[in-house]
């Protein structure tokens, strides 16, 4: 069986095209001078650690199924340029015109774990962090507006599940409610991550790093902390920290975070259904669906 390994490897390293290895820097050939290996996660792309005597890259393919769940590669393109220039984003290597792949620097460090988001130090790290991000002067990107994406993809769902449209219309009623209650007019709009997973944070401190900036938009600012209590709720305890230290504390109060937050485990819903259409999880995998579901259905 170990002796199988070796072209086991082999063989998951052919599954990243030499067109895309081209543009990374001090790329040669497959040689034993540069190691390839696919990194872990990701639920939609593939994503690959180069090293090369140029330094360590991460190039990741995207799927075309990407553009479903609401990415727009473009406007990432633009907006972890501008992260990146303020050091909280990985230096931008080569982006396809196409948007089939991108290259970025590789970031050293220690990713975040989920009970980082339990401690209030690591969050305010994080929100401090944030802050900055939202300051920056927001490049001329496409509009991004939750709300219609949410609609998007509960009108996809409805076509799908018929059986389900009663449910999606009542959490979309609900969401109506939810997006008027944050009163995202009283903050300007700004620079956002919109993906806060503990894997695409790294560091801590002026040395913390953003990585993955797939659904960064220009939007309401409470929609990055949003993020956060929706996929950790061991952070809620914290929230008040957390609006402090984003300095977002005299434009937004804990109700409206708290609509903010429901509004992105509903998001998280449907994106995990629209995936499970493409791909049925398999006979071991947890039902992250229902589990969202009877979050979005608590008082």
């Amino acid at each position: 069986m170990a002796e199988d390994l070796p072209h086991a490897r082999e063989r998951e390293s052919d599954l990243i095209p030499d067109q895309a290895l081209a543009h990374v820097p001090g790329w040669a050939g497959r040689s034993s001078e540069v190691s390839l290996a696919r990194l872990k996660g990701g639920g939609v792309n593939s994503s690959w650690l180069v090293e090369t005597r140029a330094g360590r890259f991460v190039v990741r393919l995207h799927s075309p199924m990407a553009g479903l769940l609401g990415v727009d590669h473009e406007r990432e393109a633009r907006l972890h340029a501008a992260a990146a220039a303020a050091g909280l984003a990985p230096r931008l290597v080569h982006v396809d015109p196409q948007h089939r792949l991108l290259i970025t620097e590789h970031v050293d460090g220690p990713s975040w774990q989920p009970e980082d988001f339990g401690r209030e130090d690591r969050l305010r790290d994080l929100a401090a962090r944030l802050r900055l991000l939202h300051e920056l002067p927001a490049p001329a990107v496409a509009p991004f507006d939750l709300p219609a994406l949410l609609e998007r993809h509960a009108e996809r769902l409805r076509q799908a599940c018929p059986q389900d449209r009663v449910l999606l219309d009542r959490l979309m009623d609900r969401a109506g409610h939810a997006a008027r209650e944050c009163r995202s007019d009283l903050r300007e709009q700004a620079i956002v991550h919109n993906d806060l997973y503990h894997a695409n944070v790294v560091g801590t401190g002026p040395a913390l790093r953003l990585l993955d900036w797939e659904y960064a938009a220009v939007a309401d600012p409470l929609f990055d902390l949003a993020c956060i209590l929706a996929y950790y709720p061991q952070a809620a305890p914290h929230a008040a920290a957390l609006l402090e230290a984003a300095g977002l504390a005299e434009r937004a109060d804990l109700d409206m975070l708290a609509r903010a937050s429901w509004l992105f485990v509903l998001a998280s819903y449907f994106w995990e259904r629209l995936r499970r259409l493409a791909e049925p999880a398999g006979p071991r995998e947890p039902d992250v669906g229902h589990a969202l579901l009877r979050r979005l259905q608590e008082p």
